[in-house]
């Protein structure tokens, strides 16, 4: 049984991800390298929402979050996102924050539909956390992922990054349904 869930790991963590759908707003969740936002511009790009929200989820002091939404603002526009359909949260400093600041800012807005890009190994935390604080609101979010060139769930355990993210998310999936 520990060699079929080890063995499953990586995609069982990937597993809550679904395919996009039409939405009034794109969240580029933070705390990457620009896998998320670049996932983010080929969502904008199909259509699938008028904006795309860039969150600044860093372990940097709160002064440093802004370069962190510079370079992805950068990023974004860069790849053919106009400026004025970008709309930034810098107050979240873990996935739980994302969650209750983008509904926040839906609530604020009358935006009822969010697709959620990160990367595939943190879906199944955050379909956790995000159904935690949706649950009820009668707001609805949809987790996609990206695709990071790297990410290897079928064999985790061979690659360095892959081993990381995995036991990594598990370790913070046991952390957020032990105090969350």
């Amino acid at each position: 049984l520990c060699a079929v869930w080890a063995w499953q790991a990586g995609r069982w963590l990937e597993q809550p991800a679904g395919e996009p759908v039409a939405a009034d707003l794109l969240v580029a969740l933070g705390g990457d390298a620009g896998d998320r936002a670049l996932s983010a511009v080929d969502l904008y790009r199909q259509g699938r929402a008028p904006r795309i929200l860039v969150t600044a989820l860093e372990d940097n002091p709160p002064q440093a979050r802004s370069a962190y939404l510079h370079w992805r603002a950068q990023l974004l526009v860069e790849a053919g996102v106009p400026r004025e359909a970008l709309v930034f949260e810098a107050e979240s400093t873990n996935s739980w924050e994302e969650a209750r600041n983008t509904l926040a800012l839906m609530r604020k807005h009358g935006w009822r539909r969010a697709l959620v890009v990160s990367d595939p190994y943190h879906m199944r935390r955050l379909d956790w956390a995000w159904g935690k604080v949706f649950a009820g609101s009668g707001f609805e979010y949809r987790l996609v992922a990206s695709a990071p060139a790297w990410w290897k769930p079928d064999r985790w355990w061979l690659d360095e990054k892959s081993a990381q993210a995995v036991i990594s998310e598990h370790i913070k999936l046991v952390y957020y349904l032990a105090v969350k």
